[in-house]
């Protein structure tokens, strides 16, 4: 993986610590496919919501390395 940013990958990280959060706070997104969930399945995030998030963050993180260039300053810890 030198010299390559998997996207998808860092996309589904970022994902995970929301589905973490939410489910160490007991909660549950309500998903459309939430019928064909295995009852043992205690993700909050759950099938086209999950999918749908994901997709989002990656077009955000796709979106960020796009406008990023070798002189861009990268600012932390504050909003603009």
């Amino acid at each position: 993986m030198e010299g390559k940013i998997y996207t998808r990958n860092e996309a589904a990280l970022i994902v995970e610590l929301f589905d973490g959060l939410l489910t160490g706070n007991g909660i549950k997104v309500p998903s459309p496919e939430d019928d064909q969930r295995e009852a043992d399945n205690e993700a909050a995030l759950y099938g086209s919501v999950y999918y749908g998030l994901l997709d989002e963050v990656e077009a955000t993180l796709i979106d960020l390395l796009t406008r990023h260039a070798p002189d861009t300053e990268v600012v932390t810890d504050v909003f603009s």
